[in-house]
Formats: C-alpha cells, sequence, structure tokens
C-alpha cells in the first residue's frame, strides 16, 4: 500500500516543483516594480551611509575639540584652525568641513560666543555658565571633489526622488578645560598659597615670570602670615622615591613628612631631572596647615605647574642657580633659608580627566563634555 501511495504522490510532487520554477523571478520584478526593494536598498545603502559619515563628522570634532582646548592651555593663545586637521584626519575621504569654531577661554580670550544651541542631536549643548572654558568644533559633510552634500546611491530611483542630491550631515563636539584635581608620580612636595600670590601675583595670576621660592623662612623672605609649617614649602610624605599621588576629590589633607635641609637621594635625583627636563612639575597648593614636623598636614585647594630652573642651599645638592639670579637671592645666614627657583605655567597634567572643583593655579584638564 506505501509503494502505491508513494507512485501516485511522486508525479504530483515533480508537477508542483515545476510550477515553483521562476517563482523568485517574478517576485523580484515585483517587487523592483513596486518600488520595494528599490526603498530597502536606499533604507540599508544610503541611510547607513548617511551614518557612517556622521560617525567619522563626530570622531573629527571630537579630536579638533580636544586639539583647540589643548592650545588654548599650552599655547599662547587659542588655535582654533587646529581643527580642521584632526577633522580630516577623521574623515573616509580624508575630507570634511569645519564650519564654526567658538568657545571661551577665561583667562586667555580669542574664543568666539556660540550661538543659542538649537537643541538637536547635530548639536552641541547650551553654552555652559561663565567660569566653565570650553570650545565647541561644528563639522559637516564635504566630499574629496569639494560638494558639502553626501551623493545618494539607491535614493535617487524612489518615484518622485529624481531630483535629490544627497545630505548635509552634521556633528558637533564641546571640550572643556579647568583645574585638574588628581596627579600621580609628581614630586613630593606642596606650596603655600601665600607663596603663590606672591609669585604670580595673584588673580588674573601671571605665568612664565622667573621668580626665587624660599623653601623655609629667612629674615628677609616674604611673610606669609604663618600659614607655612615652619617654612612656605613642605615635603610630603611618600614611598621613598619622592613622589606622591594627590587626589583632591579624595581629601582635602595629606601628611607631611620632617621638614629639614638634607633632603634623600631620591630627591635630589629628581629635582635635577626636573632641571634637566625643563618638565613641569605638578606641585599641590595648600591654604591651611596643622601640627608640625612630620605630624603636619596641609589643606590642599588645587594643583598648580611649575618649571624648576635651579635650587640653593637644598642640602647635600651643589646649589645650581640659573641666569637672572645670584648666590644673594638665597642668602646662606644664620638660619640657612633654602631656595627653588623657576617659573609657573600652564600644563596639561597626563592621564587626568578630573576637571573642576579646585582653585585653577595653571595644572589643567582636559575632557570631553558634550
Amino acid at each position: 500500500m506505501r509503494d502505491l501511495v508513494d507512485r501516485l504522490v511522486r508525479p504530483m510532487k515533480r508537477l508542483l516543483g515545476a510550477d515553483d520554477r521562476g517563482a523568485v523571478g517574478i517576485l523580484v520584478s515585483v517587487l523592483l516594480g513596486g518600488g520595494v526593494l528599490l526603498g530597502m536598498a536606499a533604507l540599508v545603502i544610503d541611510v547607513g551611509m548617511i551614518y557612517h559619515e556622521r560617525a567619522g563628522l563626530q570622531n573629527g570634532a571630537d579630536a579638533g575639540s580636544l586639539a583647540v582646548a589643548k592650545s588654548c592651555v599650552v599655547g599662547p593663545a587659542c588655535a582654533p584652525g587646529t581643527a580642521s586637521t584632526y577633522a580630516n584626519l577623521n574623515a573616509k575621504d580624508g575630507a570634511s568641513a569645519v564650519t564654526l569654531v567658538c568657545g571661551r577661554d577665561v583667562v586667555k580670550g580669542g574664543l568666539p560666543g556660540c550661538p543659542a544651541s538649537s537643541g538637536t542631536i547635530v548639536d552641541c549643548p547650551a553654552a555652559p555658565g561663565a567660569d566653565t572654558n570650553y570650545v565647541d568644533v561644528h563639522t559637516a559633510t564635504r566630499t574629496a571633489g569639494g560638494s558639502s552634500l553626501l551623493p545618494p546611491v539607491f535614493a535617487r530611483a524612489l518615484t518622485g526622488n529624481a531630483g535629490y542630491q544627497g545630505d548635509t550631515v552634521l556633528a558637533c563636539a564641546r571640550a572643556s578645560w579647568g583645574p585638574a584635581m588628581a596627579a600621580s608620580k609628581s614630586l613630593a612636595m606642596t606650596l603655600s598659597l601665600c607663596a603663590w600670590t606672591q609669585a604670580t601675583g595673584g588673580t588674573p595670576p601671571t605665568f612664565g615670570t622667573d621668580v626665587r621660592i624660599f623653601v623655609r623662612d629667612a629674615p628677609n623672605a616674604p611673610t606669609c602670615d604663618g600659614l607655612s609649617r615652619p617654612g612656605e614649602f613642605g615635603w610630603l610624605s611618600d614611598s621613598g622615591d619622592c613622589t606622591a599621588d594627590v587626589d583632591l576629590t579624595q581629601s582635602g589633607y595629606v601628611t607631611g613628612s620632617d621638614p629639614g635641609k638634607n633632603i634623600s637621594k631620591a630627591c635630589q635625583d629628581i629635582l635635577t631631572s626636573y632641571i634637566a627636563s625643563g618638565a613641569p612639575i605638578f606641585i599641590p597648593i595648600f591654604d591651611t596647615t596643622t601640627g608640625t614636623g612630620s605630624g603636619a598636614t596641609y589643606h590642599l585647594v588645587g594643583l598648580a605647574a611649575f618649571v624648576l630652573t635651579g635650587y640653593a642651599n637644598m642640602n647635600p645638592l651643589k646649589d645650581e642657580i640659573p641666569s637672572g639670579f645670584s648666590k644673594a637671592d638665597c642668602p646662606n645666614g644664620k638660619t640657612t633659608p633654602s631656595c627653588i627657583f623657576g617659573h609657573f605655567t600652564q600644563a596639561l597634567v597626563p592621564m587626568s580627566t578630573t576637571v573642576g572643583g579646585g582653585t585653577y593655579f595653571g595644572a589643567t584638564a582636559i575632557k570631553l563634555a558634550g
């Protein structure tokens, strides 16, 4: 019985199979004629290209805003032109348009103000408070041929869409900068707010002027109303390598080590290395202290950037007195004060994205903010 059924059904299967041949071709013709497949192609290919273009423009805007922010911090003035370089480097075809660079540099100025935000996904948010440094970089499509339109692939073939020439894709990124709140492996020292003010002139500070700073008070040293214990300068406790990790977001106090005149071999080595390299030292600034000697604590209010050019009476180091100063600037009198020479500057703290919350003393962090 089963064999009989198979013999009857087999011809019907072959007949049905023959009838299915060409069905796919007919279906494709119908879908093409109705514009369904073209619509799907436009959705997948053309919209995908727009998203890909926007991703490249956003990367370029991000990189450009960080580059301009860095120029504002470490350069004599903001350099908006650097945005174009980074925007082009992130473009698939090596070309993009930077339509606007705007923002605010509280210290140096030089950036045009930004227009009101449109609130759309392709625009930056509303401007931050008046005390915030920031830069917005706006990017837009530009092809290698100079067009401002991203050309379509399938969208133009859709019914009623013959005149469609493409879209201009937009993106915006914001970078902000301000007081760095953390620094790792910096020289284990701290400096009083009073000494900082005397060296820089206060608010706004004057950066780049070489000064002498007394490590220990001397009869002819500027007084700091007893803020220093026992001098304007203190050594922080460290793990033996004369460096300290400072994080002002975690604690406002750092325990000080014995501020004696004889410094360790590790501190001698790091001081001479800073003079040789010219790299900035990130020094925490304190406004009040408690205790004395190894029991002293310092209330930290921010980080300064200081370029060390010399020192005197830093036993057992041999004096290193820079041009423009002499031994008389750090007299070896009865109290034998120790001195450092150099200038405060603006510098980026490596690997720090913790911005704001402290007073600005030149040590700066940058982050993307929108």
